[in-house]
């Protein structure tokens, strides 16, 4: 066999593992998606929402045993939430790396994963400094991924990066104080609440995007799914919005600072998507979206902040050139 016969056969085999490899990692995460999505709900509407909607209720002995049973089921599901994140962003990670060479978005979320597991073994003077830095370099990652791999479709692009974006600001929002605290500035930032209400009016421009890229075309009964969740949204806040701002606040970071009207407008829209993609066999996008949901704006927990990242990365995959 002459040495071109040797190449030829090396870069086959090359391109045979690298094809494997990304078919198992594509595997691993198909199988993984459900399970993570039914986990992800769990911590946002049980652990997030329910637990913490019952301090608003009258505690008979009765209600006690209800809410410990409710939170011990949000505990575990936020636990295997965190564990299956971090697992489908080991799978993004192999993907990334070993099939696609894209490094730049590989090494910061596999850098940040890292400093996730090791958090609790270290003060968060230490790390918290390298975590805020990482996550805003893997949202730029990823918006620069978007910006090289979607459709040219400029309104898929947008939709896609305006939920980066709103992240993007969450993230320097939260991350300022410690860059303050670390190169001893006088804070806080002037431009961080602006900045986190600038994010909060992405989030709802996010959702008019997302709606008109995935789900325009919805039918009636994805509408009334949609003006049900909006109706009942507008009769809990016009009831008791003080109440309800809290929850949103807890639930979903979310201050409801913009006209309420516009958060209807954003559940109505969302919601409408969702219901369009499942109905219409397109999981992918429908689990992004639930996904996105479950993140929130702002999220506390890492395992939140990739909730978020996997549904951006799942919507780009769907929307792959």
């Amino acid at each position: 066999m002459n040495v071109t016969s040797r190449l030829f056969t090396w870069n086959g085999e090359h391109v045979q593992q690298e094809l494997s490899s990304q078919r198992n990692a594509g595997d691993f995460f198909a199988t993984l998606a459900p399970w993570l999505i039914a986990a992800a709900l769990v911590d946002w509407l049980v652990t997030r929402t329910l637990t913490r909607f019952a301090i608003f209720v009258p505690k008979t002995p009765e209600m006690i045993t209800g809410y410990q049973w409710l939170n011990w089921l949000g505990q575990a599901g936020s636990t295997v939430a965190a564990f299956l994140a971090l697992l489908g962003v080991g799978a993004i990670v192999v993907i990334e790396w070993r099939t696609r060479r894209t490094w730049w978005l590989a090494l910061p979320m596999a850098g940040l994963a890292t400093i996730g597991m090791l958090a609790p073994f270290f003060r968060p003077a230490i790390w918290l400094p390298g975590y805020s830095l990482l996550a805003v370099m893997v949202l730029l990652a990823l918006s620069w991924r978007i910006i090289r791999t979607v459709a040219p479709a400029i309104a898929v692009r947008l939709a896609l990066l305006l939920p980066v974006l709103a992240m993007a600001a969450a993230a320097l929002y939260q991350g300022a104080p410690t860059l303050y605290a670390l190169l001893r500035w006088s804070g806080p930032p002037a431009w961080g609440l602006p900045l986190f209400r600038v994010g909060e009016g992405l989030v709802v421009l996010g959702a008019a995007a997302l709606w008109w890229v995935f789900g325009r075309c919805a039918d009636r009964r994805s509408w009334l799914v949609g003006f049900l969740l909006a109706i009942s949204f507008t009769a809990a806040y016009l009831t008791t919005p003080a109440m309800t701002a809290t929850i949103v606040v807890w639930s979903h970071g979310l201050t409801l600072t913009l006209p309420w009207w516009l958060y209807v407008a954003a559940l109505l829209l969302f919601s409408v998507t969702i219901v369009h993609n499942l109905r219409n066999g397109r999981r992918s996008v429908a689990w992004a979206l639930l996904l996105l949901a479950a993140a929130g704006y702002a999220p506390q927990l890492s395992s939140q902040f990739w909730f978020g990242v996997i549904g951006v990365w799942l919507l780009s995959e769907e929307s792959r050139v």
